[in-house]
């Protein structure tokens, strides 16, 4: 049974969509925490607060809104709202200021040069010595700008790298499914593989085939209706054109969003802020924590300070941003529990990205998107491996694909303080991700030996990873379920708990699914004590 019957046995429902209207905060009394500015100061407060809106924060969200607990998200980005006939999101080979957080050229991998003013866009680079992340920014995180591919592991290799306080049984037969209905993920539909724009996902689906591969149509959390109108060309060609990577425009995709915050803000229990930079968390005197805010607007400007107390913090920024927060608490004592791995079992989920040219048949121009075509290499005497392909809008014939491979990384690598500075660094040790190296290198010649064409690394001089994984993970930060060790009331629920790969699969649905259950045994457990 291959991944699309799974999840076509386990029908997929549609996710709420409806937004409402946020309600306002309230205000506290009195500041513990000393802010040095020019410009004004307010302090809310509430019950419970996310750090964060992609994948975990907004599992967050919604489940403690619907457990009655009123709650604050803070996210950094912009409210981005992509609609049907709009161009909301910034064309890949045309960059502009939308495509980077707060810098003035763009931060992707095989971007054309560009110049322009700062700007709360879409994609941060993290820079680390031998590893930069590139993370979301913008409500919905990462869900508005990745690759949107749902795979869910093996048992096998589930259990080979994660946390055995985490059951992949009980993963499979209850979180897995509730994180793919609400993500509403399905595999691209037979009509829409067929088109021609699609011609190169259906010679990569033939060549893994070819190379004794497993080949997979990916689920994707899409509204497949409306590729079909842009196919029609009754709307623009975004997704047609393989115009995806920085967020897919027409309001294709149903983003974290469109799902699990629509549905939180249904509640009327939610408030989501958005353009509010956490700099620091910190122990507080009449509530636990307080939590240093610098509301911006989308040139940078700071507009205010903003300090909110609360008891209960749930870290969902990401591994990168959640990291360096606990790492910088640590290293300047305003969490002075923190437990002393914090920081550390940090990987690259075993990323690797190819351009494979010199194919013997056209690959077309403007290549259909998102990524529907993998190949799951999972046996292979090389190592676990998956490829998938990655559209691109080429603008002419080119008789080429990018590639994207995951493997297993064989080590890990870690944030650190540095007090001189003030600052946090990702250190990525080369020999951390040789295993996945040779892995996906092997998985990838033998495509190009079945199909033609060769692969060349699209990033080896530049190493870079999409799917941060760790620096809270699950034994020695966290407990089972999102706890931060010997501290009360705060928790983590994103990808900063899992130590460095999630099984040779893109991590986006093990995050989601990870957050449902660290949320269901919050709400059981946690809910009118200590939240």
């Amino acid at each position: 049974m291959n991944l699309t019957q799974r999840i076509s046995r386990r029908g997929l429902v549609a996710g709420v969509r409806a937004a409402a209207t946020a309600i306002g905060a309230h205000r506290a009394a009195g500041s513990t925490v000393a802010v040095h500015s020019s410009v004004p100061t307010r302090n809310d407060q509430y019950r419970a607060v996310v750090v964060g809106s992609g994948f975990g924060g907004s599992v967050a969200a919604l489940r403690l809104a619907r457990a009655g607990v009123r709650t604050l998200v803070l996210e950094r980005g912009r409210w981005w709202n992509g609609q049907p006939s709009d161009n909301t999101f910034p064309q890949f080979f045309h960059p502009d200021r939308r495509v980077s957080w707060l810098e003035r050229t763009p931060v992707m991998p095989s971007s054309p040069p560009a110049e322009f003013q700062p700007y709360t866009g879409l994609v941060e680079r993290v820079r680390g010595k031998g590893m930069s992340i590139l993370c979301g920014a913008g409500v919905g995180g990462g869900s508005l700008h990745y690759a949107g591919v749902g795979l869910q592991p093996s048992a096998e290799l589930f259990r080979s790298v994660m946390p055995a306080e985490v059951d992949y049984d009980e993963m499979a037969a209850v979180f897995y499914p509730k994180a793919a209905a609400m993500l509403r993920l399905s595999p691209v539909p037979d009509d829409i593989l067929n088109h021609v724009r699609f011609t190169a996902s259906r010679r990569f689906l033939a060549d893994a085939h070819l190379a004794d591969g497993t080949p997979v149509r990916l689920p994707q959390p899409m509204d497949w209706d409306v590729v079909r109108a842009e196919l029609r060309g009754e709307l623009p060609p975004w997704s047609a054109h393989g115009d995806v990577l920085y967020g897919i425009n027409n309001g294709a995709r149903y983003s974290v969003d469109k799902t699990y915050l629509a549905a939180a803000l249904a509640t009327g229990l939610v408030t989501v802020a958005p353009l509010h930079v956490v700099k620091e968390v910190t122990a507080g005197k009449a509530r636990r924590y307080v939590l240093r805010c610098e509301r911006i607007d989308t040139n940078g400007t700071v507009l205010e300070n903003v300090l909110v107390h609360t008891d209960s913090v749930v870290l969902g920024a990401g591994s990168a941003n959640t990291s360096r927060l606990l790492v910088r608490a640590k290293g300047t004592g305003t969490l002075s529990n923190l437990p002393p791995d914090v920081g550390r079992y940090w990987g690259n989920n075993g990323n690797r990205l190819y351009l494979r040219t010199g194919l013997p048949e056209p690959s077309l121009p403007h290549q259909g998107g998102p990524s529907c075509a993998g190949n799951l290499d999972w046996e292979a005497s090389t190592g676990p491996a998956t490829l998938f392909h990655a559209p691109a809008p080429f603008e002419a014939e080119s008789f080429s694909m990018y590639v994207e491979g995951i493997g297993i990384p064989n080590g890990h690598g870690e944030f650190r303080y540095h007090p001189r500075t003030d600052s946090t660094e990702l250190v990525w040790p080369s020999a951390s991700d040789v295993s996945s190296g040779v892995a996906v290198d092997a998985a990838a010649a033998r495509m190009s030996a079945a199909g033609g064409g060769v692969f060349l690394p699209a990033n080896a001089l530049d190493p870079n990873t999409f799917h941060p994984l760790g620096g809270a993970v699950i034994g020695p930060v966290c407990d089972p379920f999102g706890r931060v060790h010997d501290n009360v009331g705060l928790y983590v629920t994103d990808s900063a708990l899992i130590p460095g790969s999630t099984a040779c699969c893109n991590p986006s649905w093990t995050i989601t699914a990870l957050a449902e259950r660290c949320l269901d045994h919050i709400v059981k457990h946690d809910i009118g004590t200590v939240i």
